[in-house]
């Protein structure tokens, strides 16, 4: 075969994945551009051109459809770059915890792994699914020019507190902490059968549930130094995260170790509800050290 007739079988192709209207003069284009490219391939080897240089030189240009994909213009963005971690983490986070759900129904005996994955399993994936739905009409929205973000200036300074939202958010603390403290005294006095759906296993409140007081104790006095002080100081930044890493420590062994509940469906709900916890607690820990890393650090002062 003649190498023209290779380039031309070659530009076809690509044309037939391109626009109508821009096909006859890309292919011209393309066509010029490969001739003069083997052209000086066989003057640098000193010899013609024959079937095994084209194909070379037309395989490392790219597949039609790559070539093609260079002329068209870029098609909506339907996941910004910066945006594509934050997807998939969200997406893989929302897959695992569906399945962390599930999965010790397999374990206790009731699902066998042939029924999880046709059940529970597969059925997980609408969460990704989902995204990408909303994440579709969300392109397609700004495509239209509807909700376009506008930027705005944040505040001069973040580490400065509100102190009214501060204290409020202070004594809410106080009480709930009280009432969930004293919940293993109050469960005998409630009406009807909450007695027995609200009970605490002994095991639980005797090796497990000590540590929260302390805990709690420590992230009431971090909040209160940062109300006194109006704003949030570095060391006080370090110890919040160190408590928030121990408090998802804490909960992720809650979860482990046992029962929690005597009630067996009371028990299993509430590892449903701290399992989310610790996903939100994760996601809530890696940006605000994420944030810290992204701040602005100012050279310190020689003297």
């Amino acid at each position: 075969m003649n190498p023209n007739d290779v380039i031309d079988a070659y530009v076809i192709d690509v044309m037939r994945r391109l626009p109508a209207g821009e096909r006859n003069e890309i292919g011209l284009e393309l066509r010029g551009l490969l001739a003069e490219m083997l052209a000086e391939r066989a003057g640098n080897e000193g010899r013609a051109a024959d079937d095994a240089m084209v194909l070379a030189l037309l395989r490392e240009f790219g597949t039609p459809a790559e070539v093609a994909a260079r002329y068209r213009p870029p098609g909506p963005v339907i996941i910004p770059p910066e945006q594509a971690r934050g997807f998939t983490l969200l997406a893989v986070i929302g897959l695992v915890l569906q399945w962390a759900l599930s999965l010790p129904h397999v374990f206790d005996g009731r699902l066998s792994p042939a029924g999880w994955w046709l059940g529970p399993g597969l059925g997980a994936f609408w969460w990704p699914g989902f995204m990408i739905m909303f994440t579709l009409l969300a392109a397609w929205l700004r495509h239209r020019g509807w909700f376009k973000p506008r930027w705005r200036p944040r505040s001069v300074d973040p580490e400065r507190v509100n102190r009214g939202a501060l204290a409020f958010g202070l004594v809410w603390f106080a009480i709930g902490a009280t009432v969930v403290i004293s919940l293993p005294w109050l469960t005998p006095h409630l009406p009807g059968a909450l007695p027995q759906v609200l009970a605490l296993d002994p095991d639980f409140l005797r090796m497990r549930a000590w540590p929260v007081l302390p805990m709690w104790a420590a992230s009431f006095a971090i909040l209160a130094v940062v109300l006194l002080q109006g704003r949030w100081s570095p060391l006080m930044r370090k110890l919040e995260i160190v408590s928030s890493a121990a408090f998802i420590a804490l909960l992720a062994w809650w979860i482990a170790a046992g029962r929690m509940f005597l009630a067996t469906p009371t028990d299993q709900g509430a590892r449903g509800v701290l399992a989310l916890i610790v996903v939100f607690m994760v996601v809530d820990l890696a940006i605000r050290v994420h944030r810290r890393r992204t701040r602005i650090q100012l050279p310190a002062l020689t003297r």
